[in-house]
């Protein structure tokens, strides 16, 4: 084949990978149609469906938007962290490093945050827990002490009711030994001889 050839040959094949490549801009996958349509559940279907996207630097970070951006159903930051951190490693020329790049240090800040929340929340549930179990023996206790308390004014109030009536035995016997002091220490008369006619 002849150099002129060959040159027309390889200026055909640049214009058909280019035309391709113009094709392929000019037609967004469908995972692009529903990014511009902010259909964000169908968007992560398709992402997760069509692995050819993760070849794809555009797509990645299209993704990484996808499921990094709070207040989305499709928020999930590890895997937005993921996705980020790919394609900062298979495109580390890509145009949307820098922004990738802060977006995996966000990521990572909401993440650590995230973590230090369940731990501080785990750690609150155990002291709860713990807190509660201590009170219920504490209402326990205190409950038997109530009914100890109960008893023991039943005990009280019965013994009340006894000193009252050995009080009251006291003071009638008190009486009667008086009564009877004071029938020994009346004089008594002598009986007198009968007057004779």
């Amino acid at each position: 084949m002849s150099r002129i050839a060959r040159a027309r040959r390889l200026r055909t094949m640049s214009a058909a990978v280019l035309a391709a490549a113009g094709v392929a801009c000019a037609h967004p996958s469908q995972f692009e149609r529903y990014i511009a349509g902010e259909q964000w559940s169908e968007a992560a279907r398709e992402f997760d469906s069509d692995s050819s996207l993760l070849r794809n630097e555009r797509s990645l970070y299209q993704a990484g938007l996808l499921y990094g951006t709070p207040g989305r159903a499709t928020y999930n930051p590890e895997r937005a962290r993921g996705l980020l951190s790919t394609l900062l490693v298979r495109f580390p020329d890509t145009k949307y490093r820098s922004d990738a790049a802060s977006r995996v240090a966000l990521l990572d800040e909401t993440l650590r945050a995230h973590r230090d929340a369940e731990a501080r929340e785990h750690e609150l549930s155990v002291r709860i827990a713990r807190l509660e179990l201590e009170t219920r023996g504490l209402r326990a206790r205190a409950d038997s002490i109530t009914a100890q308390g109960d008893s023991l004014r039943a005990v009280i109030g019965r013994l009340e009711a006894e000193r009252h009536d050995r009080e009251e035995q006291l003071r009638a016997l008190r009486l009667e030994l008086q009564q009877l002091k004071d029938i020994d220490l009346k004089p008594r008369r002598r009986p007198t001889a009968p007057i004779k006619p």
